[in-house]
């Protein structure tokens, strides 16, 4: 049978939108703590990435109880390397946290090279809108790379709770 892409035969489309990790829903908080806890984490398996791939990382959290003026700083981070990193903010209650990022697969291997552009947004009053590139080096894609939202509070208080409501990594 010829090569015809109605058949499924054809591999141009093989990776486009796949998606590696999807949660929502989970209701998972971070709360009443100052260690900084990571939480949405999903870990890329061994050897899935190409040159010319692209990581795409979304999250959403909601500031479910907030105490006082403590702060809540939220971090995204690829491979273990903070790719944006928010103003620790003196959020209320119901405000969100967002962040995206495109992860660019520049060079695979047991030093493999990315480019990360990346964003956090918050709806807390006086919120900052973090944007950055950060060229990522080392990355062993011949291994694990975990994506992760990590979160810290400035202080321990039952009524500081962050939750997580969406994760979700592809690969396009």
């Amino acid at each position: 049978m010829p090569n015809n892409p109605m058949y499924g035969s054809n591999k141009f489309d093989a990776k486009v939108g796949q998606r590696l990790y999807t949660e929502a829903g989970t209701s998972r908080e971070h709360e009443n703590s100052t260690d900084a806890a990571d939480l949405a984490t999903y870990t890329i398996p061994a050897d899935t990435l190409s040159v010319g791939d692209i990581v795409r990382i979304k999250v959403f959290a909601t500031v479910i109880d907030s105490n006082s003026t403590d702060t809540l700083t939220p971090i995204l981070k690829f491979g273990g390397t903070a790719i944006a990193t928010g103003a620790a903010l003196d959020v209320a209650d119901d405000d969100i946290v967002f962040a995206e990022a495109d992860v660019h697969v520049t060079k695979t291997g047991s030093s493999g090279t990315c480019t990360a552009i990346a964003e956090i947004r918050t709806d807390a009053l006086g919120a900052v809108h973090v944007i950055g590139q950060t060229a990522l080096t080392s990355m062993d894609t011949t291994g694990g790379l975990a994506v992760v939202l990590n979160v810290d509070w400035s202080a321990a208080h039952a009524d500081n709770e962050v939750r997580i409501d969406t994760f979700s990594v592809e690969l396009v």
